[in-house]
């Protein structure tokens, strides 16, 4: 019984986070027309799943050339940012040679390109058991940035 009342809490709980913290799921349907045309011209012939951010910009999630991305847009359909998931081999070297060597050790969780109107940069996350992931950023030589 203990365990069935643990769950039952836990349960409610990830559900009472999830309405505060969760970004909110939008219908097809509801997506301004500025930014689905924004949206299939920089990725054509590609769907996707829209949240709306608690900063009112709709995030698209989907899959673009074999890759896992997002996509952020403000409601008049101006694009704000794009984040592309990466493999570790899809990194430069550079990248590689600076993680073995200042953190050694550590593997790399995950791995993103990020592209704004004013920048583009690698995004790593190393994986540190029981802490926080280390965060890392590079420019597009691939030098560290911080």
């Amino acid at each position: 019984m203990k365990v069935k009342n643990f769950l039952l809490s836990l349960f409610m709980g990830v559900m009472a986070m999830c309405n505060v913290a969760c970004d909110k799921d939008v219908a097809e349907s509801d997506v301004p027309q500025a930014v689905k045309t924004t949206f299939q011209q920089m990725f054509p012939n590609t769907t996707a799943q829209w949240e709306k951010e608690k900063n009112g910009q709709l995030k698209a999630e989907f899959y673009y050339n074999y890759h896992e991305m997002e996509a952020w847009f403000q409601k008049d359909g101006t694009w704000t940012m794009t984040k592309k998931e990466l493999s570790v081999s899809e990194l430069p070297q550079a990248v590689l040679d600076y993680v073995s060597t200042n953190h050694s050790g550590l593997e790399i969780d995950e791995a993103h390109w990020v592209e704004t109107p004013t920048e583009k940069y690698y995004l790593v996350e190393l994986d540190r058991e029981n802490k926080a992931d280390i965060v890392l950023t590079f420019d597009e030589s691939g030098s560290f940035i911080k």
